[in-house]
């Protein structure tokens, strides 16, 4: 959708996709995802962001005066992967001119203390943003301990339903969210049983470590990216993984596959 690098004009973003026309944090009505603008104007509002050498984006929220609460954009940058909701990051390179950075993913937030409009102090919200080619499917990810095809069912799934700790620091948080990616894999392709979520066909063949080879697919994704959860994410053969993808059909193959991984999950929560 976006390229990467590339400078767009902000007003024409608007014109085709919608969304609010001022402010760092857009949310267009008919499309399912969240754009995020960030540049000096931001500065005489306490904002300051940037990136830390952890690979984190520091992004202020929004509102120019008191404290941040978690309402309207902020609840929506907060809350982007329940709502499904892709995270699009641009910044300002001249006046009315932004370039596209990256999609991004939020691990957390926190809050420090920053001026107001007029001066005051306040606490202002802090999202800490991942680029979401950290969390990609075809990356192994951070390993867990142990086996994880020794690990029932039930242990899987509660690590891949856990969530992140506001307690962390960002880097943490950012680490936790990928452990849970890694978990949600792991335990989607163990619920499978060797049985494609589609089809209902045996995997079409076995792995060099004997396990029967299926590929995760995300039903509510982040463009391919993001964290996951286990309701998401189906382990389907091959053919089925295409046609999810490319079919004719896609839109309601998709739909049943949905279906079937809901009824499985209800069971399983």
């Amino acid at each position: 959708m976006f390229v990467s690098g590339q400078v767009y004009v902000r007003r024409q973003l608007h014109a085709r996709y919608g969304g609010q026309r001022q402010g760092g944090i857009s949310t267009p009505k008919d499309h399912p995802f969240n754009m995020l603008f960030t540049g000096e104007q931001g500065h005489p509002y306490g904002y300051r962001d940037e990136w830390t050498d952890g690979g984190i984006f520091l992004y202020s929220g929004e509102g120019q005066v008191g404290g941040m609460q978690f309402v309207r954009g902020n609840r929506k940058v907060r809350d982007h992967v329940r709502e499904s909701r892709d995270l699009h990051l641009f910044e300002y390179v001249r006046r009315g001119r932004v370039r596209y950075i990256d999609q991004m993913v939020c691990t957390g937030w926190h809050t420090r203390a920053a001026p107001d409009l007029h001066g005051n102090s306040r606490e202002i919200i802090v999202f800490e943003l991942t680029p979401a080619s950290a969390f990609a499917a075809e990356q192994e990810g951070p390993q867990l301990e142990g086996d994880v095809w020794a690990q029932s069912l039930s242990a899987l799934r509660k690590r891949a339903v856990a969530s992140s700790d506001v307690g962390r620091d960002p880097v943490e948080r950012k680490q936790l969210m990928r452990y849970r990616s890694a978990a949600v894999r792991a335990y989607v392709l163990k619920r499978a049983r060797g049985i494609c979520e589609a089809c209902g066909e045996d995997a079409p063949f076995r792995t060099s470590e004997g396990r029967p080879y299926l590929e995760p697919h995300h039903l509510m994704r982040l463009s391919d990216g993001g964290p996951d959860d286990p309701a998401r994410v189906a382990a389907l053969c091959p053919n089925c993984h295409r046609r999810a993808h490319y079919g004719a059909d896609s839109n309601e193959f998709n739909a049943q596959i949905k279906s079937a991984v809901a009824a499985k999950e209800l069971a399983y929560g």
